[in-house]
């Protein structure tokens, strides 16, 4: 899908990757780190082709979904932050560690100046809290998240790529924030919701995210 995007077209690419791409039969498990890479390589730099200079790269999840993001994103663009975000899911594991936090990595194309629609210089805190969500993917990403990034990382108008859109999280985010969008992935069942979300996807409700500054939290 990348392939079809023209160069400096897309303001973000916004996507939460999937953690065993063996799906694909081209595709290796993350667990060889040097196959993920030769895998992971072809999409970052193509990400980076389709971003318009200050435009970002933002991906999400689990170390071992990111570690070669992460190692590719370094040879194309320029890092910028780690933010972490703590689940407030309110439930118990019953056997076993709960997953209470994902990371999320940003990145900028270098060339002109970062988006950063704040009303300060920075934000007193990387560490992000928000309420899990679930329609029927594992990996769905809460709208108030979503739409945090992509109102902080790009400009009125701009294009909000998902190469894996998965539940469709971010293409409602740039609908909410007056975003164009493209999105795609390999499970139907996957751009079947996303279709239904997008419909409505003005109406659709987002749960608050909070800072943790301070050993309190605080609304962004």
């Amino acid at each position: 899908m990348l392939d079809l995007l023209d160069t400096g077209q897309v303001g973000a690419v916004v996507t939460d990757p999937p953690c065993l791409v063996e799906r694909s039969p081209d595709a290796p498990s993350v667990s060889c780190r040097a196959s993920a890479i030769r895998w992971v390589k072809p999409i970052v730099r193509e990400c980076a082709r389709v971003l318009r200079p200050g435009g970002s790269l933002v991906f999400m999840g689990s170390p071992e979904t990111t570690d070669a993001w992460t190692a590719c994103a370094s040879r194309y663009l320029s890092r910028m932050a780690e933010l972490i975000v703590l689940w407030n899911t309110g439930k118990k594991q019953t056997i076993g560690f709960e997953s209470l936090h994902t990371s999320i990595h940003w990145y900028v194309k270098r060339g002109a100046r970062r988006t950063f629609n704040c009303t300060t210089r920075s934000i007193p805190s990387n560490i992000l809290v928000c309420r899990k969500v679930s329609r029927g993917h594992p990996g769905e990403q809460p709208v108030g998240l979503t739409n945090f990034l992509i109102s902080l990382l790009t400009y009125p108008h701009d294009l909000i790529v998902d190469p894996f859109c998965g539940s469709g999280s971010t293409l409602v985010s740039a609908v909410q924030c007056g975003r164009g969008y493209v999105g795609c992935d390999l499970d139907e069942s996957c751009v079947q919701m996303t279709e239904r979300r997008l419909e409505h996807a003005e109406l659709e409700e987002s749960d608050p995210v909070y800072l943790w500054i301070n050993g309190r939290m605080e609304v962004v």
